[in-house]
């Protein structure tokens, strides 16, 4: 059985992708699936919050670069593994905007097939930006935005549609949006309800329901390196907003495939 994709992605920077993309790898692992979390953002946040290394070893400059070389995530728990970001050398961008150039971006998609059948889901965290890497991943699956409740935010939105709608005329008709996620959510400010009503007003039914709201746990989860879902963050929402997050998108991964 071929595994889920989800690529987390939205062109803003500071938007929670990494936050959705570490909480969404650690619910999945929860629920009891084997899960793979490829760092495309050569930040390496994701990398860091997992507790792994950009050193050394395997990561997505080989994935992207040397498709020859075998594929070895690192383990993170028996469930989890994480393809570190590498440290991005000079010129690493012009080598992967070349290899686009000749095969389209597909270095992503075909190095995860070569993978997929050992997880149940596979999730990539990209960067904050539109280039030759994020373009890569937006082919390889269905995307889920998550979407800071600012205007600002709301207002990058039709940039990534636009996008997506160029890939699907090239080498992946069917790339597209698996749903809106609502981040940092504040029912009572107006700021947050006025984006709310924005969003849902571009992209309908595609908004996720759940909304996750703004909890000091989620950032300092990434912070300390450890799992949003320890007993530790108990009594905040944002463990139980994520968890909603796990199951609603599962659910619309299922309903893709019926």
């Amino acid at each position: 059985m071929k595994a889920c994709r989800i690529i987390v992605a939205m062109p803003k920077g500071g938007s929670g992708k990494t936050a959705t993309a570490v909480a969404l790898a650690w619910g999945f692992e929860r629920r009891g699936r084997r899960v793979l979390l490829v760092d495309l953002d050569p930040q390496g946040n994701a990398t860091c919050a997992l507790g792994a290394s950009q050193e050394g070893g395997y990561g997505t400059l080989e994935l992207l670069l040397r498709p020859e070389r075998p594929f070895t995530p690192r383990p993170i728990t028996g469930g989890l593994h994480v393809v570190p970001a590498s440290s991005w050398r000079a010129g690493a961008d012009l080598e992967v905007q070349a290899a686009n150039q000749v095969t389209g971006p597909v270095a992503v998609r075909e190095a995860l097939a070569r993978v997929e059948g050992a997880y149940d889901y596979v999730i990539c965290d990209c960067a904050p930006s539109l280039g030759p890497v994020t373009y890569n991943a937006l082919a390889a699956g269905p995307v889920l935005v998550p979407v800071e409740m600012t205007r600002l935010a709301v207002s990058v939105v039709p940039e990534l549609d636009r996008v997506l709608a160029t890939i699907r005329r090239g080498v992946a008709p069917k790339a597209g949006v698996l749903g809106y996620l609502p981040i940092r959510h504040v029912e009572h400010q107006e700021e947050s309800r006025d984006a709310l009503r924005s969003l849902a007003a571009l992209e309908g039914h595609r908004v996720l329901k759940t909304r996750v709201p703004a909890a000091t746990a989620i950032a300092r989860s990434l912070a300390e390196g450890i799992s949003l879902f320890s007993p530790r963050y108990r009594r905040s929402r944002g463990p139980t907003a994520y968890l909603a997050v796990v199951d609603e998108v599962a659910q619309l991964l299922e309903d893709r495939h019926e």
